[in-house]
């Protein structure tokens, strides 16, 4: 018997199904942050056992995010999302910034708790998840990663309009608080033209047969 087009397309995954996502401090290339690994402070973690078919891809043909920086370190900090007006007025010693590209790509597990007792089912990874935990480290597992193809990072202003609203405005050179001279491209620099800027991270909690996903651990392990 056929499949009915509108069931197929009630399961296609849409924009509007993926996770809120938390930023990391700085992009990395993508290929160092597989959707499906096991993460702690020390290790990364990749199963041989998860395939294509236990993961959902979305994509976009355009992509901007409005984002929040640590002007002394210059880490990521919040992600203010890719509107012309913000409702959010920098606290000191923060700057913004915008991350655009030509695509955005969301890669996240179909079903979180079946892929974590799929992937350890590769016994190495398995023993290395179970060492981690018995020495009390956090572990967890990357359900979900944004990716953007061939982005630019640049610096913003958010110049207040009123009633609460402060309008993005994309920095082209000139001049710093300080008044000296500045780029307006934020220093990242991954090796890579498709950069992981976004995870949904989950701790895995017991072992065994009790093994289950638990509360977000943000992006920390990248830190």
């Amino acid at each position: 018997m056929s499949r009915h087009p509108r069931d197929t397309a009630a399961r296609r995954p849409s924009i509007s199904s993926v996770p809120e996502m938390t930023i990391l401090a700085a992009p990395l290339a993508a290929d160092q942050v597989p959707c499906g690994q096991f993460v702690t402070k020390s290790t990364r973690l990749v199963s041989s056992t998860l395939e294509d078919r236990d993961y959902d891809d979305i994509g976009t043909r355009w992509y901007k995010d409005v984002i929040v920086i640590d002007a002394a370190s210059g880490s990521f900090l919040e992600s203010l999302g890719g509107g012309h007006l913000v409702q959010k007025k920098l606290d000191a010693g923060t700057e913004a910034g915008t991350i655009e590209a030509e695509q955005m790509h969301v890669r996240m597990l179909k079903d979180n708790d079946a892929a974590l007792k799929k992937a350890l089912e590769d016994d190495q990874v398995k023993k290395a998840v179970e060492d981690a935990q018995a020495k009390g480290d956090d572990v967890g597992f990357v359900a979900c990663v944004r990716q953007v193809i061939n982005p630019s990072y640049k610096r913003a202003r958010l110049v207040d309009v009123g009633l609460g609203n402060f309008e993005v405005i994309r920095e082209v050179g000139g001049e710093a608080a300080d008044g000296k001279r500045r780029d307006s491209g934020l220093d990242v620099v991954t090796g890579s033209k498709t950069d992981a800027v976004a995870v949904v991270v989950l701790k895995v909690e017991g072992k065994g047969s009790d093994v289950k996903l638990g509360e977000q651990l943000g992006a920390g392990f990248w830190a």
